[in-house]
């Protein structure tokens, strides 16, 4: 994952990356949303990494806010939106299980399995193109419901995610 400079490097990369997506959003909406969102995914990933409390919280904020607007995208064209849509909400299922509380791990598991559903419809229309997105979906879902306490239901997705 690189050290500790290359780590604050490439946030502060993501952090002018946003910051100029933002801009151009404000001005061309339709053309920029999608690059702030992946932009917002990626620093919600690189806050994350720096393994502090404050950067995990700010990781979360936008986490949610790429997830908003990749499901407002996602509303209004959803063949080309909605498997950014499913990879926002594994992200900010990451982003709230790090927070340690069990109203964040509850809230996790709801995008787990938003996340999961997505995929899986995708999956049934495209499987070549979407089934190793929808493994990798359960197996996140087997990781929030085990936070859960539900063994039994991380043990069933595992099942699933290996057939």
């Amino acid at each position: 994952q690189g050290d500790a400079a290359s780590r604050r490097e490439a946030l502060a990369c993501a952090r002018e990356a946003v910051g100029l997506f933002r801009t151009l959003a404000a001005e061309e909406p339709a053309v920029y949303q999608p690059q702030l969102a992946t932009s917002l995914n990626n620093i919600a990933v690189f806050l994350s990494e720096q393994g502090d409390a404050t950067s995990r919280r700010e990781a979360l904020v936008c986490s949610k806010e790429a997830m908003g607007i990749y499901r407002t995208l996602a509303a209004e064209q959803p063949v080309a939106y909605l498997p950014h849509l499913a990879t926002s909400l594994h992200t900010h299922a990451s982003r709230l299980s790090e927070q340690g509380d069990a109203a964040s791990r509850r809230d996790a598991l709801a995008c787990a399995k938003e996340a999961v559903d997505i995929r899986r419809k995708l999956a049934n229309e495209q499987p070549a193109a979407y089934l190793p997105d929808l493994a990798t979906s359960l197996s996140s879902l087997a990781d929030h419901l085990s936070e859960q306490g539900y063994e039994v239901s991380r043990r069933e997705a595992l099942l699933f995610a290996s057939e």
